[in-house]
């Protein structure tokens, strides 16, 4: 199912001793978010809750298999570890990969280690996980390159397999004009400069993701782009901030 042994560093065994080279943008990306997570007291914005909506579905399908992407510091794979699902967590942030070792470790659980940017092919074979879970991770790039994502997520996911999704929600954005294409947005309760490059793709000007390009959906919008791959909503709510969407392989 996956071509690394565990806790491999992804790029170097996909290219073997011909090393892949880092983009600027990669390297941004890899750096802001070891910022991140070398922080003792991540801020509760870059963490997210395991729904109990999810939970239901996995013992109800039975979900063996699954690949956390973004998996951050390891709370959520290392915690389903512990219910005895067999995890495999991807997460481009060193600092990231470090911190799953450890709690996997300090929970006597196995969970593997995938250090790797997710938007690069990933690493498992078609139609061999059970589920993939992408909590606040894959929006961190442009649409077309997370529609590539979902195409690759599509690709290794079992017929019957489920996609698990809570990513940014465009609707819940306050934004205000400060002229010259930035807007300050408030939503989060933490005040950001935003320069949006179309209507829904921006990129933070201040903060710990300063920089790097995000992209906000519209709750629709991420419905008819996950479903028209082959899926059919199975749950769908709107949080706070973000939309949470599960939805199973047809």
């Amino acid at each position: 199912m996956l071509y690394c042994p565990e806790n491999c560093n992804v790029v170097d065994v996909r290219l073997g001793k011909l090393k892949m080279a880092k983009s600027k943008e990669t390297v941004s990306k890899r750096q802001s978010y070891d910022d991140v997570w070398k922080n003792d007291s991540v801020d509760e914005y870059f963490k997210a809750d395991i729904p109990q909506k999810m939970l239901e579905l996995f013992k109800q399908d039975r979900v063996q298999t699954v690949l956390d992407l973004g998996a951050g510091d390891g709370t959520i794979a290392v915690a389903l570890a512990k219910q005895g699902k067999t995890m495999h967590a991807l997460e481009i942030s060193i600092e990231g990969i470090e911190k799953i070792k450890v709690q996997a470790q300090e929970a006597q659980v196995s969970v593997r280690t995938l250090e790797q940017d997710m938007y690069q092919a990933l690493p498992f074979e078609n139609s061999s996980l059970d589920a993939v879970i992408a909590f606040q991770s894959l929006n961190h790039n442009t649409l077309p390159n997370i529609e590539k994502l979902f195409a690759e997520i599509t690709r290794i996911l079992k017929h019957g397999g489920l996609f698990i999704v809570k990513t940014a929600n465009f609707n819940s954005f306050d934004l205000e004009d400060l002229g010259g294409g930035l807007y300050e947005d408030s939503h989060g309760g933490i005040p950001c400069t935003l320069k949006f490059l179309d209507k829904q793709t921006y990129v933070p000007q201040d903060g710990p993701e300063k920089g790097l390009i995000h992209y906000a959906f519209l709750p629709e919008q991420l419905t008819e782009k996950i479903e028209k791959l082959g899926y059919t909503q199975i749950y769908a709510e709107i949080l706070q901030w973000h939309i949470l969407s599960m939805f199973k392989k047809n």
